[in-house]
């Protein structure tokens, strides 16, 4: 009974998630695919028992690996029939949404996950008065590592520039 009781304990106590944060070189180098897309679909389905989501892309733009036109990308968690699962870190995504991906090779049901999951996802914002600029939202997690730089409001092509110079491919069109 008393195990039971510490493991009931402790369980109350463990709310956060911890990963290893990511700089923009690890970022980089850890993703086969980098891509700037918009969120068009967004929808909730159950894989062995659990809820995921599904969410459909258009592919605007492949800084470093191939990806074609469109994306879809399956991701536990999400609000299927009554049934919801939250795993801390995970990005969410809403239609119309546009987003810079960081993503691995797929996985055994061919879906690829953004690398150090919310870590992966830079939502654009554009404002017709400034460069549009990107912001990571890795949610509750705890990063774990070296603060290092700032990403967050960093301008769109400067973070493509640098991914590019990362990935060894320079500029488009010889820029």
């Amino acid at each position: 009974m008393a195990p039971l009781l510490l493991l009931l304990a402790l369980c109350g106590t463990l709310r956060a998630t911890t990963l290893v944060r990511y700089d923009l070189e690890g970022l980089t180098r850890n993703a086969a695919c980098v891509l700037v897309a918009t969120c068009r679909a967004s929808s909730a389905l159950l894989v062995d028992g659990q809820p995921h989501t599904r969410c459909t892309f258009e592919v605007a733009e492949v800084v470093k690996g191939q990806a074609g036109a469109r994306l879809e990308i399956c991701l536990p968690g999400g609000d299927f029939q009554g049934m919801r699962l939250h795993l801390a870190g995970m990005p969410e995504f809403t239609p119309g949404e546009e987003v810079v991906l960081f993503l691995t090779e797929p996985d055994g049901r061919g879906s690829p996950w953004p690398v150090g999951l919310g870590q992966g996802k830079f939502r654009v914002e554009r404002n017709p008065a400034a460069k549009a600029r990107v912001f990571q939202d890795t949610g509750e997690v705890r990063l774990l590592g070296a603060p290092g730089e700032a990403l967050d409001g960093m301008e769109l092509e400067e973070l493509l520039a640098r991914v590019r110079r990362i990935a060894g491919q320079g500029a488009p069109d010889g820029h």
